[in-house]
């Protein structure tokens, strides 16, 4: 019978992998601690955008416009 083994585990770092599970789940944390935050600036961000967007578009149609004069 083959039995295979986790390099970790072959090498002698065995110690190791608690370690890279807890960095995980600390990330997935603050990930989610941090997520409304997130959403909160794109809500707020979102009006000036729009109207940079809406001004972008105005120019471009008004240098468009007098070009073909």
């Amino acid at each position: 019978m083959r039995t295979t083994a986790n390099i970790a585990a072959a090498r002698g770092y065995e110690g190791y992998a608690g370690l890279a599970d807890g960095l995980k789940v600390a990330k997935n944390v603050a990930l989610f601690v941090a997520a409304p935050f997130i959403g909160l600036v794109y809500a707020a961000a979102f009006p000036f955008v729009a109207v940079g967007m809406l001004a972008w578009y105005g120019v471009r149609a008004a240098r468009k416009r007098g070009r073909a004069e």
